[in-house]
């Protein structure tokens, strides 16, 4: 068994994926700007922190469905904004949207995860429901498929 934990917290917002080396900021949307976003506006907020530099970096960007399900992790004990379960590792702070925006989609349609479920769905891209981006940096996992 390995003894290295799945997530590090690197400071400045941003967690380590030890497993695909992928690096998550620690916040979604909701933390950070209390408000839901559609797909279009988790792009915008994708490339207004790559102009800042969050973090000191310029390449965050939303996740593929293969990376944003690699964070559903059942055995968790985090608590999204309404105080029910969710699916994320508590290394990430309690308070998120369960629901976040990934990169890839079907047409007017984009993927989303809910880690209230831990299962992906389809949702019409300009929906702004209770979605977020949590955005993630690294070379991307899951493309093409």
């Amino acid at each position: 068994m390995d003894d290295e934990p799945k997530y590090e917290d690197n400071g400045k917002g941003i967690v380590t994926d030890n497993e695909t080396t992928l690096k998550w900021m620690r916040e979604d949307t909701w933390q950070m700007e209390t408000r839901w976003v559609t797909w279009d506006e988790a792009r915008d907020f994708q490339l207004m922190m790559g102009q800042a530099k969050h973090a000191g970096y310029n390449d965050w960007r939303l996740p593929t469905l293969e990376e944003a399900l690699s964070l559903v992790a059942p055995e968790s004990n985090n608590k999204d904004k309404y105080g029910k379960p969710i699916f994320l590792d508590p290394i990430f702070p309690e308070g998120c949207l369960a629901t976040f925006w990934c990169q890839d989609g079907v047409g007017q349609d984009g993927h989303t995860v809910n880690l209230n479920t831990g299962e992906e769905g389809l949702l019409y891209k300009s929906k702004s429901g209770r979605m977020a981006a949590r955005l993630v940096r690294g070379t991307p996992i899951g493309l093409g498929e």
